[in-house]
């Protein structure tokens, strides 16, 4: 492309917006006004000016942490290089802006973490006027946020040349972040003036979110230029889509936390969406042609209208159902079938000229735009319907609330609220994460008493006011419409459908479905009267933080965060926090523990005097630990140890000390605060200053495992030796990563002290060889211990076989420590309430290895995470599975846990690898079934290898080339006949 060709693209698009404003149908914007999310002016807000680029990452990640309901974060006009991500979680009415997204520039190309600039749990946050480029991973993501706004933001990825998208050769790439902008499982989201740029999945993304507008957006070189995912009550109004793979997709996936209807395409652009489809093997994007206006998969109750869909080399939309993707797929909640779909006032022209042909990379997928084409006689459409459509079953059962509520009937205690109510006005239940699965798929609701679909409600109208326009040579044959009846990629079934005939008759589709409600945004934010989050007096805290006394825990000062560690009191010397904690602290180990860079681990807890701790088991929740007063403190110390031959300690290197504190809040709630020391000086001479900006360290470690039982494979005890080049210390804020959850206590709440991973022997100084729980109780620390220890849940220790209880090395064992292993190192974010949940990938304790475990689960959000393999776990296959790949990758935007480490962990990968390989499927595995659908398996269950399919219908699409020429050639003959 051309420089000035790509630059008229972005010089003309306020025009374009400008004259799709004006075009089509009466119906209007929501009433949003300009500045909307603003809100009011709070006198005592402050801002905060990040304008050096010498300390660009310093102050930034101090702003981020000390930035208060209704303050201001504000880059200068600039180029900034930041080394890792910058996140907002648990915080209200934050605003973040540069000087326009042409002039501010945040760049992320080194950065250690996956996302630029990561919000959770942030109400009322505004992102305005800067760019956001060349993340690891996603550019913004808003994950579980309210009343938010991204406004003249801008999120692209340069190519390996460094060029930009509006300069010549610009070539996208799979290493790209998935996604550019990106809220999920949020609510009440306001997109304009945005634009993203080559994203190796959606562009501009919203998934798992209700009442949404994004309006007057550009995108490009992405794979799919925008991107509804299980939305419900979103917008697509006045945006341009072009130079993509796909224009707008709308789907609806299985096994996430909402499933989506009502949604509204309108007065958008698409046009030469044409860039072969760069997204990494394995994603569901990965199923989109190139050259696609529009691709509806499996979405309810959306309309599409006066939009302008031209010059796509595939088709201008596409309707399909998700059986086409994997028609075995389990989710007795999920609705496979796009049902309530009205196309009206559209302008077609010139789709269809260049059908994307079968490429083996893509695999099976790949050729079912050839297959439309063979149904089609040889011709292409603007609007392709597969023809999927559903029949009645057996199934009796509504689905049910948590309560044992059937979703017909009212339950206020379980409105569902977020997504128009339990159930829609047809009689589809509106089920949820929070619902129990089903026992079966009731679809009883979508048919009459005889057995007959309801219709148009479940049906697809296209209007007669849609305009079709064929003016190239290429696509004079393109009909207006397709109904393929390719409903399967299972084999069997393919087969029928290739059989039958297709149909070109739009007479059964002239139909009206009413319009579709406007989003409810509530905006603008509005923050808190009260003003509980005000912050302390400076003089208080100095008061409090250096009035310690000697020998003692500083109480007072555990409301604050000092400055130094040594001003809270909690060990004896000063310089030392690997031993002699003051003030009854108890030392404590777990019996698997996160894996960061092999560092030793010295950790602490601290009860405040005359009070307890309650014990709580799984029936409390999957990542319920202990239930801790105000007061405590959980302090944990990072060290890389030296030592001789026989595990004595000849050196180390103390590199940080992070405090987990419970704190009460103004208004009596209670929160967790999470905070980084970094060391300095000698060992006889160290200080630990708080650095919320957090550090990095080259560090080298040579030492015995702790833990006698834990051997090599000659039967020795395991000795770890290595370097870490950039040991990287958390930034305050990266402590919210791991340790918020909507299942847990407000702020960064604890990971390790379960019952279960806590259940083990210490050794204690005067007392010999303890049970960490019976200490706690004899000590008067814990109440609620059942009386006899063996009744207490026990964790295995990953790494001494036989911890299980099972036999040593046996299937259950090396099952058993394999979910120990992923339970503590990546459970807290992958289970429903965590921060991975939109992916769908649960790794709970005692939940069911099934598809939601993993197995044969196709990849959500991974991006290049995926490697270009298909489904997360694929039981005899590890080297095809995603899981073990992205535990052996230290690369930023691959690497999982995508924080607190820089290198591998070879010994727990290789336990892995052995599970996947050689132990899965195992007794509590329910899906044993092979990984199929059209990501995998598939269509590869018919005779012919994937090569051969491609070969032969490659050999097809050349026939029909040539049958496509001779046709227009004899037509343009015919004309020139005419004119003589």
């Amino acid at each position: 492309m051309k420089i000035a060709t790509a630059r008229c693209i972005l010089v003309a698009f306020s025009a374009t917006l400008s004259m799709l404003a004006g075009c089509g149908g009466s119906t209007q914007s929501p009433s949003i006004p300009p500045g909307a999310g603003d809100g009011p002016v709070d006198a005592q807000a402050r801002t905060y000016a990040v304008c050096d680029p010498a300390t660009t990452s310093r102050d930034a990640l101090i702003a981020f942490f000390d930035a208060r309901e209704g303050d201001t974060i504000e880059f200068c006009a600039g180029r900034y290089e930041l080394p890792t991500g910058l996140i907002v979680s648990d915080k209200r009415g934050i605003t973040i802006k540069g000087a326009g997204r042409d002039r501010t520039i945040l760049s992320f190309k080194n950065s250690d973490s996956a996302e630029g600039i990561n919000a959770t749990r942030a109400d009322g946050l505004v992102i305005q006027g800067l760019t956001v480029e060349d993340t690891p991973g996603n550019g913004i993501r808003i994950f579980r946020s309210q009343q938010v706004v991204l406004r003249d933001v801008r999120a692209r990825w340069r190519d390996a040349q460094g060029r930009d998208e509006t300069q010549a050769g610009y070539a996208p790439s799979a290493e790209n972040g998935a996604y550019g902008l990106y809220p999920v499982e949020s609510r009440h989201v306001l997109m304009e003036d945005c634009e993203a740029h080559g994203a190796s999945d959606a562009g501009i993304y919203v998934g798992q979110t209700s009442d949404v507008l994004v309006r007057r957006c550009l995108a490009t070189y992405n794979v799919a230029g925008y991107e509804f995912e299980n939305t419900f009550r979103a917008v697509f109004e006045d945006n341009v889509a072009t130079r993509n793979t796909g224009g707008f997709l709308v789907f609806d996936l299985p096994d996430l936390r909402q499933y989506g209807a009502k949604n509204v395409v309108r007065r958008n652009r698409a046009f030469d969406n044409n860039t072969d489809n760069f997204a990494p093997v394995g994603n569901i994007v990965g199923l989109v042609p190139r050259g696609t206006g529009m691709l509806i998969l499996a979405s309810d109750q959306l309309e599409i209208y006066d939009n302008q869909i031209h010059d796509h080399d595939t088709l201008g939309i596409a309707v399909i159902n998700y059986g086409l993707a994997d028609p075995n797929q389990p989710d007795p909640r999920y609705d496979f079938f796009p049902e309530g779909i009205e196309i009206r006032g559209n302008a077609f022209r010139d789709n269809g000229g260049n059908v994307q042909l079968p490429s083996v990379e893509r695999g099976e997928a790949s050729l079912l735009p050839l297959l439309l084409k063979l149904k089609n006689l040889g011709r292409s459409a603007h609007i392709v319907w597969d023809g999927a459509e559903d029949a009645p079953n057996d199934c009796t059962q509504i689905p049910r609330d948590a309560d044992g509520v059937p979703l017909d009937q009212p339950n206020s205690a379980r409105a569902h609220e977020e997504q128009g109510g339990r159930s829609d006005e047809r009689g589809r239940p509106n089920v949820t994460r929070d619902d129990p699965d089903p026992g079966c798929k009731w679809n009883a609701w979508k048919f009459e008493p005889d057995g007959a679909l309801k219709q148009p409600e479940n049906g697809l109208c296209v209007a007669t006011d849609n305009t079709f326009e064929n003016t190239r040579l290429s696509t004079l044959l393109t009909t207006e419409f397709l109904r393929a009846n390719i409903t399967s990629s299972d084999p069997a079934q393919l087969v029928l459908d290739l059989l039958k005939p297709a149909s070109t008759n739009l007479t059964p589709h002239r139909c009206d479905l009413p319009a579709r409600a406007d989003p409810v945004l509530d905006l603008p934010f509005l923050p808190d009267p009260t003003g509980a989050d005000a912050r302390p007096d400076p003089a208080v805290v100095e008061a409090a933080c250096t009035g310690g006394s000697p020998g003692q825990v500083n109480r007072a000062a555990l409301d604050y965060n000092c400055p130094r560690l040594d001003q809270y009191g909690l060990f004896a010397d000063a310089a030392d926090p690997t031993r002699n904690a003051n003030g009854g602290g108890v030392p404590y180990e777990l019996n698997s523990a996160l894996f960061s860079d092999y560092s030793s681990k010295y950790r602490f807890l601290f009860i405040p005097p005359g009070q307890q701790a309650v014990y709580r088991d799984r029936s409390a929740g999957a990542t319920e630990t202990l239930d801790f007063p105000v007061g405590t403190v959980i302090a944990k110390t990072f060290a890389f140890r030296r030592e001789d031959g026989a595990g004595n300690l000849l050196s180390q290197d103390v590199v940080e000390t992070r405090l987990l504190i419970k704190r009460q809040q103004s208004d009596g709630s209670a929160v967790w605060g999470g905070l980084p020391y970094v060391w300095s000086g000698s060992s006889d001479a160290r200080v630990a200053q708080l650095q919320v900006e957090g550090g990095s360290a080259s560090v080298t470690y040579d030492y015995l495992d702790p833990d006698p039982e834990v051997r090599d494979a000659g039967g020795n005890r395991k000795r770890y030796t290595g370097a870490v080049a950039a040991y990287r210390v958390p930034a305050a804020l990266n402590c919210l990563t791991c340790h918020a959850g909507d299942d847990r206590e407000a702020g960064s709440a604890p990971i390790g002290p379960k019952a279960r991973l806590l259940n083990r022997d210490h050794s204690y100084a005067g007392m010999g060889v303890v049970n960490q729980l019976q200490y706690l109780r004899d000590q008067g620390l814990l109440s609620g211990l059942p009386a006899d220890i063996a009744m207490v849940d026990r964790s295995a220790r990953w790494n001494v076989p036989g911890s299980s209880g099972e036999l040593p090395d046996s299937a259950a064992d090396v099952h058993a420590r394999a979910r120990a292993y992923l339970e503590v190192n990546c459970m807290h974010c992958h289970q429903p309430a965590g921060s991975g949940s939109n992916s769908g990938l649960f790794l709970d304790a005692y939940r069911t290895v099934d598809v939601r475990y993993g197995i044969c689960k196709k990849p959500v959000a991974a991006g290049r995470g995926s490697g270009g393999k298909r489904f997360d776990i694929i039981p005899g296959d590890s080297a095809g599975s995603i899981l073990p790949f992205r535990m052996a990758s230290a690369a930023a935007g691959v690497k999982m846990p995508p924080i607190a480490r820089s290198v591998v962990h070879g010994e727990a990968v290789a336990m892995i690898d052995s599970w996947v390989q050689d132990v899965l499927p195992t007794p509590d595995t329910e899906d044993e079934e092979v990984c199929t659908g059209l990501l995998g398996g598939g269509l590869g269950g018919l005779a012919l290898s994937v090569p051969e399919v491609a070969k032969a219908y490659a050999d097809a699409a050349a026939q029909l080339k040539s049958d496509d020429q001779r046709r227009a050639q004899a037509q343009a003959n015919d004309a020139k006949q005419a004119a003589r």
